[in-house]
């Protein structure tokens, strides 16, 4: 049932990025909703094969949830034009909200110690500096956005590298290896997403395509995360 949530998860994808890409709508609205569900079943269903990590593997299913919510909100953006300022901070709110949960679970699992967040310390300034110091030269305009993206952009690269900080302090555990991953494809993701709606002819549709496709990469990869953890060494 795991995978085959990740391949409904994939097949409505599909139908999102075909009916969509050139047109917004609620259907579509809908439709991505839909996805987003498929990776929290993927997570649900995880934790039925897994059921010693339940703890973690709840913590990430609310991070999911934001992920649905921001999903949504992000798209309704384009279905309601005069909103859509509400929409967008809404949205990046609540991705950075279920980004906390994803450190959460990660910090809780594997142990961290207050050492180990050097590396998303530093990896969080680099995004969140490196996002207004480029603004200019990559010819966005994040206006009234500013603080938001910024704040965004941190809690998003401390994620990535909360999980990359496990993946070494546990000499490459499978587990925080795939979160890594999907860390890496989230930035990605907003790497593509940020001109889209900050720059000028940005939104075309391949990057549509492409910003879709590593996004739902990426929290798949997170949801399966569940499958791989060794019940032996969780810490909680």
């Amino acid at each position: 049932m795991v995978y085959l949530s990740c391949v409904l998860g994939a097949i409505l994808l599909l139908a999102f990025l075909v009916l969509c890409n050139k047109q917004r709508s609620v259907l579509g609205v809908f439709i991505k909703a839909m996805v987003s569900v498929c990776f929290i079943l993927t997570a649900g269903f995880a934790i039925i094969q897994n059921p010693q990590v339940l703890f973690y593997g709840i913590l990430l299913i609310f991070g999911l949830l934001f992920g649905l919510h921001g999903d949504i909100f992000l798209d309704l953006k384009w279905v309601y034009p005069p909103d859509d300022h509400k929409y967008l901070l809404m949205g990046f709110s609540v991705f950075g909200i279920g980004h906390l949960f994803y450190i959460a679970a990660i910090t809780m699992t594997a142990g961290l110690k207050l050492g180990n967040f050097i590396i998303p310390l530093v990896l969080g300034l680099v995004i969140a500096i490196g996002n207004l110091l480029l603004e200019k030269p990559m010819k966005q305009d994040f206006g009234k956005f500013r603080p938001i993206v910024t704040v965004y952009g941190f809690i998003l690269a401390f994620s990535t590298g909360t999980a990359l900080s496990a993946m070494i302090a546990s000499d490459f555990a499978a587990a925080w290896v795939l979160f890594f991953v999907g860390g890496v494809l989230f930035l990605l993701s907003d790497l593509v997403l940020s001109p889209m709606y900050f720059g000028e002819g940005k939104n075309t549709p391949i990057n549509f395509v492409i910003n879709h496709t590593l996004y739902y990469a990426a929290q798949f990869c997170i949801a399966l995360t569940i499958l791989f953890i060794d019940p032996k060494l969780v810490m909680i």
